[in-house]
């Protein structure tokens, strides 16, 4: 009879530790992302500023020529004057991968 109740118990904490998030959940809230407005549907989002939003500025490409990769085969290939050595292994792929 012990191991019943005991059974209950724990039975019980578990179903409160399960629905204790869903009780103080906040409910969703339906703005869109920045740069969307909403639509007269509910949760659909359309491109375009809505609202008196800020117009929607377009990010301009990076200016310069990229990284400078030399491949030495007699060492170590350098970017940006950087020797890829087993310490400098993860500066040279940061600068090659950022351009």
């Amino acid at each position: 009879m012990v191991s019943v109740k005991r059974g209950v118990v724990v039975f019980g904490c578990a179903v409160a530790f399960v629905a204790a998030p869903l009780v103080v959940a906040s409910p969703a809230s339906a703005e869109c992302p920045w740069g969307t407005k909403p639509t007269r549907f509910e949760g659909v989002c359309i491109s375009g500023a809505g609202g008196g939003s800020a117009p929607i500025v377009p990010v301009p490409p990076p200016a310069g020529g990229g990284a400078k990769i030399v491949n030495n085969p007699n060492g170590f290939d350098t970017v940006n004057g950087v020797p890829c050595t087993p310490e400098n292994y993860g500066a040279c792929i940061a600068m090659s991968q950022n351009g």
